[in-house]
This record gives structure tokens, C-alpha cells and sequence, in this order.
């Protein structure tokens, strides 16, 4: 069963930061929200615009993660920090680590009990739409999480936990392009091939939902023609736009499922000392996917290849090698600090990741810990 639903209020626009703040905090009736961010001292200018364009009258409290991977612990911090601000609504800005914590933080704030108690598919139906507001502001042009209802945290023993619930899907998503223009090359590759790749896994997902297979095939489309230029060119904003609006794009097909890359993904942070650079371990990862998933949807693979721009009989893994490539993102897990040790026990957590369960091609403990060994 596929569930089709778009309800997000999105802002889409050069500086449009300001006027949105402006309006969403007075529709909201937010007078004294926490901002969740995961942006370092590195990006102190796109810290100042955002305190500069909190609205008058208006009082926000401040969480900066000491780390961009979103854990349990931290988010147990921001939910006391919300209680002892005397919050009325959570602004999550940043990347993937901000959105995650700052949808976890309103469960935690508004929920009772134990966090394992609503994660999983099993959890899901114990969140209540009960939670304070959340504002989700990308300043990184990849990590697709800012419109779904989707937290993923990771656990103190290890692995990770996802919590699914439409009542998690942020209230509003304010998208302003002109908050990437400082981001290093680096970090435009991992973010834009993690755009890509969401893209590329909604759209040959098992799951039903054809608005979303639209949605993902221009999104992925745009990410093609223009990542290697918002890579190269950081200051060329058309490139940055378009790139942003493939990330948004994954968002929303993000409802119909991943599959085995983001599995591993999700399993290696939860292995890795010190996380590990989601998107750039999405580009290595991903030719292994899509040549061990081709027997199942070789007839989808047509369509990306048509977005593409690539020749109908291309070899699709090898072309997404090629592109990782040419943006200068590594080819190997160990460049990342994945050693051959934590594969096992890196394997046995993709198995169990809820994004396993729409990857198109039934993929075990055994299968994934074959694509990660020829990933290291």
C-alpha cells in the first residue's frame, strides 16, 4: 500500500529567509521558538542572517549540536533545553542532522515514555498530532529530509532508530538558495549526490505512488545538469537553485520509500566512530545498488538513463561512477574511516533498516555485507 500525501507549506525563493520568518512565525503564533542547528563556526555569516532575520518580538533560544550526527543523547539535551527555554515551536537549520534531531526533539517534547516506544513501523501509530511546530530551513542542498515525516537517530548501542509518522513531517519548509552560496565544493558533492540518490531510489522503489516517480525523475534530472557547476562554480546561483530544488524533490518522492543504499548509509553512521559523511558514502555505494538491483527494474533504469542524457544501452552503475568522479567524491568506504571490522555488524543493521523494505530486489544480511566489502 503507497500513501500519497503533500500537505508541506514550502517557500521556494532567492532571500525569501526574511519575509517567510516574518509571516510563519505570526501565523504560528511562535514568540519564543528553539533553533536547532548543526551548522559550524565555519558558516558564522549564515548564522548571523538567521538571528538577524528572527522578527521583532520575537525571543528564540539556541541549540548548537556539538556534532552533525543526530543521537539519542542529544536529542534528550534539545528536549530540555525546549522545556527549560519555555518554547513554543522548534526551527531546525541546517542539514540532515538538524532536521532529524529537531523532528525528534518535538516527539520527545510531547510524547511520554521510553523514545524506543514509537520508532519503527510499530511506533508510528503512537505518535500523536500533538507535537509543537517545526520550521525545517536547509543551508545544504542534499539532504532531502527537510519535507518528510521521517527522524532518524542514532542509538548509544549502536544502529539506528527511525521514527515514521505523518505527524512528524514539518509545518513549513523555507528553501533560500542564497544560504548554500558559502558551502565548500566538499560538501556540495556529498549533498548533491545524496539529492541524486534519493531520487534515484524513490523512483525504483516497490512501492505505488506515481506523482512521486514524476517528482523524482525531475529531481533527478536537475541534479545531473547542474551538480558538477554548483561543485565547480559555488557562486553560480542558478546552479545552487536548481540543485536545492532536486534536493526538495527527493523529499517529497522520499513518501514512497529508498531502498539498499540509504539502508547501508543509515547502517554505516551507526558503526562509524565519530559519523560518517552521509552523502559522499551514498556516492560510493550507489553503482554497487544499482548493478545488484538491474534484474529486478532494468525497465526503470531506461527512464534514468533518459534523464540522464546516456545512451539507452549505457551501463548505468558505471556512468554514476563516472559522475562521483568527476566532482572528486571518493570511491571507497575506507576513505571515509569505515573499517573492514565494522562491516558485519554494519550489514545485519541494513538488513533490519525500514529502507530496505522498498528496495526493489530482496536484499539479505549476506547481500549487503557482499556490497559493502566490495565497497571498502
Amino acid at each position: 500500500m503507497s500513501l500519497i500525501s503533500y500537505n508541506t507549506k514550502i517557500h521556494f525563493a532567492e532571500s525569501v529567509l526574511e519575509d517567510a520568518f516574518e509571516a510563519e512565525f505570526e501565523l504560528l503564533g511562535l514568540r519564543r521558538p528553539l533553533v536547532i542547528s548543526d551548522n559550524g563556526p565555519e558558516r558564522a555569516a549564515v548564522l548571523a542572517r538567521l538571528e538577524a532575520a528572527i522578527p521583532r518580538g520575537v525571543s528564540a533560544g539556541f541549540y548548537d549540536m556539538p556534532t552533525p550526527t543526530p543521537t539519542e543523547a542529544l536529542c534528550d539535551e534539545a528536549a530540555q533545553l525546549y522545556h527549560d527555554w519555555e518554547a513554543d515551536g522548534i526551527v531546525a537549520f541546517g542539514a540532515a542532522g538538524a532536521h532529524n534531531l529537531a523532528k525528534a526533539t518535538a516527539l520527545r517534547v510531547s510524547h511520554q515514555g521510553p523514545y524506543r516506544q514509537y520508532a519503527g513501523v510499530a511506533g508510528g501509530p503512537r505518535i500523536r498530532d500533538v507535537m509543537p511546530p517545526v520550521i525545517v530551513v536547509p543551508t545544504i542542498a542534499g539532504s532531502c529530509s527537510e519535507a518528510v515525516g521521517v527522524a532518524v537517530l542514532v542509538l548509544p548501542e549502536g544502529g539506528t532508530s527511525t521514527l515514521i509518522s505523518p505527524y512528524l513531517t514539518p509545518r513549513v519548509v523555507i528553501c533560500d538558495p542564497t544560504l548554500t552560496l558559502d558551502l565548500p565544493a566538499d560538501l556540495t558533492a556529498g549533498a548533491g549526490m545524496d539529492a541524486l540518490t534519493h531520487c534515484v531510489e524513490t523512483y525504483i522503489a516497490i512501492a505505488y505512488n506515481p506523482p512521486a516517480d514524476g517528482i523524482a525523475r525531475d529531481g533527478l534530472r536537475r541534479a545531473v545538469a547542474h551538480l558538477q557547476r554548483a561543485v565547480e562554480d559555488g557562486s553560480d546561483l542558478r546552479a545552487r537553485r536548481e540543485l536545492m530544488a532536486a534536493a526538495l524533490n527527493g523529499a517529497l518522492a522520499h513518501q514512497k520509500g529508498l531502498g539498499g543504499v540509504h539502508a547501508m548509509s543509515h547502517a554505516l553512521a551507526g558503526v562509524a566512530e565519530g559519523g560518517i559523511d552521509h552523502g559522499a558514502a551514498n556516492a560510493v555505494l550507489l553503482p554497487l545498488v544499482l548493478e545488484f538491483n538491474a534484474p529486478a527494474v532494468e525497465a526503470r533504469y531506461e527512464a534514468i538513463r533518459y534523464e540522464m542524457g546516456l545512451s539507452e544501452k549505457a551501463d548505468l552503475p558505471e556512468a554514476m561512477a563516472r559522475l562521483r568522479e568527476r566532482i572528486a567524491l571518493p570511491s571507497r568506504l575506507g576513505a571515509l574511516g569505515i573499517r573492514r571490522d565494522d562491516l558485519p555488524r554494519a550489514a545485519d543493521y541494513a538488513a533490519a533498516d525500514y529502507a530496505n523494505r522498498t528496495n526493489p530486489r530482496r536484499a539479505g544480511r549476506d547481500d549487503y555485507l557482499a556490497m559493502l566489502e566490495a565497497a571498502i
